[in-house]
């Protein structure tokens, strides 16, 4: 047997092995983000949903006999006979990925490629960026009926949502010597892999202003959200929860934590008619309903203002609170 058709055997053999490993990778990196983070927030982490492939037999072959690769091994150094390839927005969040998998307990790890390290060697040059991870499985791991063999390996490719559509775009295409040797199209390439890192760098700078600017409301939603849990039961908050801290935020100054706690313990009836109606309205299943009402306390004459709720809605929270809506 010539060492081609050697080469596709055992590659035909063993790829659903390789497949079921590199499923257990991507499965074990979303579930490992997930209690990193939290599970609300891994579902905006990843832009694109981790996924998986292997070699095609041609890339195979053509990569271990006709790329001028000096394997010993064709078959066993190549590397990335399965890849998973994980997306985000932000380059910061590549950094998660990362403690996730050098944490992991499945698998060895070793760092291929890193983009930031390649820019502090070449500040001048800018080129395809990701960051890689060759993962090899430890012994007794077994995924959906597959056994998988021990130092089996898995390219993981870390990347932002940028730098994944430059490598789109330029896959299989800029690395051919006939393009390769085209000046404009390296100087075209290096223009946009340059917008792009600077893209990078103003979504970073634009998230760190967003979160500051959202802290003071973050503040007051974690404090109603608490509140709620303790007097209600589990909030099912929705876009209209923030909507309305957004509203009712400006009074929850200095002491706000105890204050609107006082103002339950001492009307406890609030909670229950919340309760109550939280059953059949969607309105009394937020946390930032306590906000509301606490607001009509304080400042009667100004929660009816600007408020996203209706005037039929204000009107029964006034009442309960003993008061008529100021017309």
């Amino acid at each position: 047997m010539d060492r081609e058709s050697a080469l596709l055997t055992r590659w035909r053999s063993e790829r659903p092995m390789y497949a079921a490993w590199g499923e257990f990778v991507a499965d074990r990196i979303g579930r490992s983000v997930a209690v990193k983070i939290g599970a609300e927030e891994s579902e905006s982490f990843f832009k694109i949903p981790i996924s998986t492939r292997t070699k095609l037999e041609k890339s195979l072959v053509d990569k271990a006999f006709h790329r001028k690769k000096p394997y010993a091994d064709p078959y066993g150094d190549i590397e990335d006979k399965v890849g998973v390839r994980v997306v985000l927005l932000f380059k910061d969040d590549v950094r998660t990925v990362e403690e996730v998998i050098l944490a992991c307990e499945d698998w060895s790890a070793t760092k291929a490629r890193d983009f930031e390290e390649e820019l502090m060697l070449r500040p001048y040059e800018f080129d395809y960026q990701s960051v890689h991870y060759i993962v090899r499985s430890k012994s007794g791991i077994r995924w959906n009926g597959t056994d998988i063999a021990k130092d089996v390996p898995c390219e993981v490719q870390i990347r932002t949502l940028l730098q994944h559509a430059y490598s789109e775009l330029t896959h299989d295409t800029i690395y051919k010597p006939s393009v390769a040797a085209d000046p404009s199209v390296k100087r075209a390439a290096a223009k946009s892999m340059a917008l792009i890192e600077a893209t990078g760098d103003y979504f970073t700078e634009v998230r760190a202003k967003l979160a500051l600017a959202a802290a003071p409301g973050d503040r007051v939603a974690a404090t109603v959200d608490r509140l709620y849990t303790e007097l209600v039961g589990a909030p099912e908050p929705s876009t209209l929860n923030a909507m309305l801290v957004d509203r009712y935020k400006a009074r929850a100054t200095e002491g706000f934590d105890e204050r609107i706690a006082s103002l339950f313990r001492e009307k406890a009836w609030l909670s229950e008619r919340i309760a109550e109606r939280a059953t059949s309205q969607a309105l009394y299943r937020q946390p930032a309903i306590l906000l509301v009402y606490w607001n009509i306390d304080e400042a009667p004459s100004n929660a009816a203002k600007d408020s996203p709720l209706t005037d039929s809605e204000l009107a029964l929270m006034y009442s309960d609170l003993g008061r008529s809506i100021p017309t």
